[in-house]
């Protein structure tokens, strides 16, 4: 009897249709109410308060949750501690519409035909799982008057994404830029960027989220930035993501000035950055150069040379590196000269001297220097006016073997029978063989004097310091002379930390 009541139970499924809102009729549709039921441990349906007619299923298992991960087995569970006449009924609903309900299965009877699906011993088991596998799903009883639920949930784990695995983004400097990973899993996976052969245009070696911005792209954004998924299922997976920015040169070059002399190889360099590839041209003195001009890869950019094999009167001058692109024109120039270089002061402005200051100053020259003038006067020329002094001046000439071997070349020169406490104005001048260079100014000053008391005077009055009676603490006669020498080293102290505050 009991097989047969089961059959006409899952009759009545099949008559009423396999999907959800056909399911939910089955017993209106013939006349009979039915009461909805979840399975709760804390206790069955007692049938004798259903009038004693029927025996009410119940489940002894809690809701699940399983994460099982792709290819794994899961065994859901809908066990219970009775055979029932009731035919046992899976069911699932997807976690996007949890609301449609699809019918799996009917006790060992299958409306879904699926060779992973199996049912033994009320334990539905699904073999490598699937992620499309992931849904709650329903053990239920349905009766004439209710339907016993226990809902376990399947969210199937598996390893990250990325689509598209490359993309090209393409911009123009000063456009805004979106990079996005695009990145599927289960856990969500973790985002990492990294920019090949170097760091983030942030200065940063690499960042998190699932996009990038660049508000304003320029060059330094250019290249191809490799965004990692990972969530620890698997391998992590990874995707690449060009970014083109094109935009007009940028010009930078070596040095703004080249010392040489007659007879000298050198070498004229601008670094170009441009994208896409600027057409370069060199000028000397706003006429095209007549010579082969090189070219080659350097920092990203690339790096035009231009090669003077042997230097003669006829190459000084300015040259121009012009660049252009369809996106704009720039150039620089560089200065080819026989001249020496302004002279840099290297001393400090405050003397240690009282009346004399040591100048130190660098160059650069093709040429050993030959002379040299220093000007100097007093700032102002005494203390009763603004009006500066009279200009003195130190003009001598220089060995070559008195110098470096060059092109850098330092030196040094002593200013003596300054007063002390002045503050003075200098103007520097030097020349090599060829040409002098420019004039450069600047200005310092000397130290303060000491005042007249000495560490002499104190010694004088050594016999002084024995003034204090050990014994009571009372003063000899000769007290007043300690507290005089006591001021008197007060005075040297105060009077030599303004001195040193002054310069």
């Amino acid at each position: 009897m009991k097989s047969y009541a089961a059959l006409l139970s899952l009759l009545l499924v099949l008559g009423a249709g396999l999907h959800t809102a056909g399911q939910s009729e089955i017993f209106e549709d013939i006349g009979l109410g039915q009461e909805q039921y979840d399975y709760d441990d804390a206790g069955a349906a007692d049938d004798d308060e259903k009038g004693g007619k029927h025996e009410v299923p119940s489940f002894n298992v809690q809701p699940m949750v399983f994460n099982p991960t792709v290819g794994e087995t899961v065994n859901i569970p809908c066990t219970s501690g009775t055979k029932y006449d009731s035919a046992l009924l899976m069911k699932r609903r997807y976690f996007d519409d949890s609301k449609a309900e699809q019918l799996i299965s009917g006790d060992t009877f299958f409306f879904v035909k699926d060779d992973r699906y199996s049912i033994q011993d009320n334990v539905f088991t699904i073999t490598n799982v699937r992620k499309s596998d992931s849904g709650y799903y329903s053990c239920t009883y349905q009766t004439p008057d209710m339907n016993i639920n226990v809902t376990h949930t399947l969210d199937v784990y598996f390893s990250a994404t990325v689509k598209p695995e490359h993309k090209i983004i393409e911009a123009i400097k000063g456009d805004k830029a979106d990079l996005d990973c695009n990145a599927d899993g289960n856990p969500k996976p973790t985002i990492t960027w990294t920019k090949q052969g170097g760091k983030m245009p942030s200065g940063e070696a690499q960042e998190r989220g699932t996009s990038i911005i660049f508000e304003e792209v320029d060059r330094h954004v250019h290249g191809t930035y490799e965004c990692l998924a990972q969530n620890g299922v698997g391998e992590p997976a990874k995707g690449t993501r060009e970014v083109v920015v094109f935009y007009p040169p940028e010009i930078r070059t070596e040095k703004e000035i080249v010392h040489t002399g007659n007879g000298d190889k050198v070498e004229l360099v601008c670094v170009v950055h441009a994208n896409p590839a600027a057409e370069v041209q060199w000028t000397h003195d706003n006429k095209p150069v007549d010579r082969d001009t090189m070219a080659e890869v350097h920092e990203g950019g690339h790096r035009h040379l231009l090669t003077i094999e042997q230097v003669s009167e006829a190459d000084f001058g300015v040259y121009q590196c012009s660049a252009s692109n369809k996106y704009g024109a720039v150039f620089e120039e560089i200065k080819l000269t026989d001249a020496p270089s302004a002279p840099a002061i290297t001393s400090d402005p405050h003397s240690a001297e009282e009346s004399s200051y040591t100048l130190t100053w660098t160059t650069e020259s093709y040429y050993p220097i030959t002379a040299y003038t220093i000007t100097y006067r007093k700032t102002k020329a005494n203390e009763s006016t603004d009006e500066p002094g009279e200009w003195m001046e130190i003009a001598e000439d220089v060995a070559e073997g008195a110098q470096d071997a060059g092109p850098s070349r330092s030196f040094e020169r002593t200013v003596a029978d300054l007063e002390r406490a002045t503050d003075y104005d200098g103007v520097l001048v030097i020349r090599n063989s060829v040409k002098p260079s420019a004039d450069v100014t600047f200005n310092f000053s000397t130290r303060k004097a000491l005042p007249p008391t000495s560490l002499i005077q104190l010694g004088d009055n050594k016999d002084a310091l024995a003034g204090m009676d050990k014994a009571g603490g009372h003063r000899h006669p000769n007290a007043a002379a300690s507290a005089s020498l006591s001021a008197s080293l007060l005075s040297l102290c105060l009077f030599r930390l303004l001195s040193i505050a002054s310069q």
